[in-house]
C-alpha cells in the first residue's frame, strides 16, 4: 500500500528530529492513526526500520486477532470449547484482511484494538476508557465508542459514567491537536471525506459490496447472534461496532483502496459474533455452517492478486504473479514503477531542501527524505486538504493557489483528467489554471498513467538541468538513504 510510505516519513521524522510532520517545521497531521505512527517511530528508534518492520508489526498485529476473537468466544460460551475454533475458520482464508495483514499499515492493529475492547464488555469503566482511546488508532474511534458505550449502559446513570470515562482519552487527543496542529481533526479528514476521485462507489454501494462478498459472516451469523438467550455484554458490544463500522464506511463514501480497507475491522468483530449465532444450531447444522463460511472465505481469493475487484475502476495489474520472498521482512522491497521513473526525471532539476508539488505523496517522497512536497489533495497539507473538502469555495481556492506560487516548487507533478485536460486535485487545479504557472513553469514529460490519464511533469523555467554525472549522485544519495525500497526493475 503506498500510504505506508506517509507513516514511514512521519515515523522517521518523529524518531529523528522529534517532529510529528511530513516535511520539517511543518505541523499537519497526515496519518491516519496516532498509534501506528508512534509505534513505527519506536521501531525507528530503536533501529528496526523502513517498510519490512512495518510489515512485519502489521502481520503481528493481525495474527492475534483471532486469539482474541476465540478469548471473547470462551466468554460468552464457556461450556462449548469446540466454539473457539469458529473465528479461526471464518477469518482463515479471507483474502482482503490477509492482504491488509501484509501491508504495514494500521488497519491490522485497529481490528485487533477494536477486538480488544470487547473482550473487556465485563468490566464497562475499563471497557469505556479502552474504548475512548480508539480515537488514538483510528479517526472513526470517537464514532464507534459512542456506539458501544450505548450499548454497555444500562440506564442515564451509567450512559453519563461510561460516556464520561469514554470522552477522557478523546478530549486529551483533542487538546493535543489543538495545541500542536492547530486543529480538532486529522488532516485526513478533511482531505478524504468530501473527496469524489478515486473512490469506487457511494458509501451504500462500498458496503454493499463487502456484504456481498461475505454475507454469511458480515450478515447471516451477526443476526443470528443477536438473537442470543443471554444477550451479553460481549454481544451487545460487538453488534454496537459492527453497526458503527457499517455507518463509517456510509459516512465516508467509500474509499479508493483495494481489498475494503474500512471494513476489514467488521471482519474479526462478525468472526466471534459467528461463534455465537453458531452455538444456536445442532451440531450438524453447526459444522455445515462453519464449512461454509471456509468456502465463502476462500472465495474472495480471486482476486486477490491483481485486485481487480472494483466495478468501477479501470484494473490495476501490475502484480501479475507472486512468490514469497527469500528474506521477508529484510528486502529491500521494489518501488513501484511511476516513483522510481519520476526519481530519475526529476533528479536533474531537484536539489536537496527544494520543494516538490506532487498528486501522489507516497513512495516518491519517502525516498527523496530531503526535499519538502506541496501535497496536491491535502493528505499532508492543510490548506489543500480544507480545498478538497470544500472543492466549491472561491476562498479557500484563492488560498491554496497562493501556497503554490509562495513555496515556488522547483518541479509540478500534476495528473490531468484527460476528458477535460484539468487536474484532478484540486490545489492543483487553481495553481494550474492561474496565468503566472505558464509563465514560471514548462512541461518536462508526460506518461500515461491509471485510467490512462496523463501524468505531466512540469520543471521551473529558471531552473537548468544539471550534469548527468550530478544527477545520478543525488538518486544514489536518496536511494541509499531508504535500504529498504529499491528502483523497480
Amino acid at each position: 500500500m503506498d500510504d505506508v510510505f506517509i507513516f514511514l516519513r512521519y515515523a522517521r521524522n518523529l524518531a529523528t528530529a522529534g517532529q510529528y510532520a511530513f516535511d520539517l517545521g511543518t505541523r499537519v497531521e497526515g496519518t491516519s492513526s496516532v498509534a501506528w505512527t508512534g509505534l513505527l517511530a519506536l521501531a525507528w528508534g530503536a533501529g528496526w526500520r523502513g517498510l519490512g518492520a512495518a510489515k512485519a508489526l502489521s502481520l503481528a498485529a493481525g495474527l492475534a486477532i483471532p486469539a482474541v476473537c476465540a478469548s471473547v468466544a470462551r466468554r460468552i460460551e464457556p461450556e462449548r470449547p469446540w466454539l473457539l475454533a469458529v473465528p479461526a475458520v471464518a477469518l482463515a482464508l479471507d483474502a482482503d484482511l490477509a492482504g491488509w495483514l501484509a501491508s504495514g499499515m494500521d488497519t491490522p492493529l485497529w481490528s485487533l484494538a477494536c477486538v480488544g475492547c470487547v473482550l473487556l464488555a465485563n468490566r464497562p469503566r475499563i471497557a469505556a476508557v479502552a474504548l475512548g482511546s480508539l480515537a488514538w488508532v483510528r479517526p472513526e474511534g470517537p464514532l464507534l465508542a459512542a456506539a458501544a458505550v450505548l450499548a454497555l449502559s444500562r440506564d442515564r446513570r451509567s450512559l453519563l459514567q461510561l460516556g464520561a470515562l469514554a470522552a477522557a482519552p478523546i478530549v486529551f487527543l483533542t487538546l493535543l491537536r489543538l495545541s500542536y496542529f492547530g486543529d480538532v481533526v486529522p488532516n485526513t479528514f478533511w482531505a478524504k471525506m468530501h473527496a469524489v476521485d478515486g473512490k469506487d462507489f457511494t458509501g451504500i454501494g462500498y458496503l454493499g459490496s463487502a456484504l456481498a462478498r461475505r454475507p454469511l459472516l458480515l450478515l447471516v451469523l451477526p443476526l443470528g447472534a443477536a438473537l442470543h438467550r443471554r444477550g451479553s455484554a460481549h454481544v451487545r458490544m460487538g453488534l454496537a461496532l459492527l453497526l458503527a463500522t457499517f455507518a463509517f464506511a456510509i459516512i465516508a463514501g467509500g474509499d479508493w483502496m483495494p481489498n475494503r480497507r474500512l471494513l476489514v475491522v467488521a471482519l474479526p468483530l462478525a468472526a466471534f459474533l459467528a461463534s455465537v449465532g453458531v452455538s444456536l444450531l445442532a451440531r450438524p447444522f453447526a459444522l455445515a455452517t462453519c464449512g461454509a463460511l471456509l468456502v465463502e472465505a476462500g472465495l474472495t481469493s480471486d482476486h486477490a492478486i491483481d485486485q481487480d475487484w472494483r466495478d468501477t475502476e479501470w484494473l490495476d495489474e501490475r502484480v501479475a504473479r507472486w512468490r514469497p520472498a527469500s528474506r521477508p521482512f529484510a528486502g529491500p522491497y521494489s518501488l513501484d514503477w511511476m516513483p522510481t521513473h519520476l526519481l530519475e526525471q526529476i533528479a536533474p532539476y531537484v536539489s536537496p531542501g527544494d520543494m516538490v508539488a506532487h498528486v501522489d505523496v507516497g513512495e516518491l517522497p519517502y525516498v527523496m527524505n530531503d526535499v519538502s512536497f506541496l501535497d496536491g489533495f491535502g493528505l499532508v497539507d492543510r490548506t489543500a486538504g480544507k480545498l478538497t473538502f470544500h472543492a466549491d469555495d472561491p476562498s479557500l481556492r484563492a488560498a491554496a493557489r497562493d501556497a503554490f506560487f509562495s513555496s515556488n516548487p522547483a518541479v509540478a507533478i500534476v495528473v490531468l483528467d484527460e476528458t477535460t485536460g484539468r487536474p484532478f486535485a484540486p490545489a492543483q487545479d487553481a495553481a494550474l489554471s492561474d496565468p503566472r504557472f505558464a509563465a514560471g513553469w514548462r512541461e518536462l514529460a508526460r506518461v500515461a498513467t491509471w485510467g490512462e490519464h496523463p501524468c505531466v511533469t512540469y520543471v521551473r523555467r529558471d531552473i537548468g538541468p544539471v550534469e548527468s554525472a550530478v544527477a545520478n549522485a543525488r538518486r544514489r544519495a536518496w536511494l541509499s538513504s531508504v535500504p529498504d525500497v529499491s528502483p523497480a526493475p
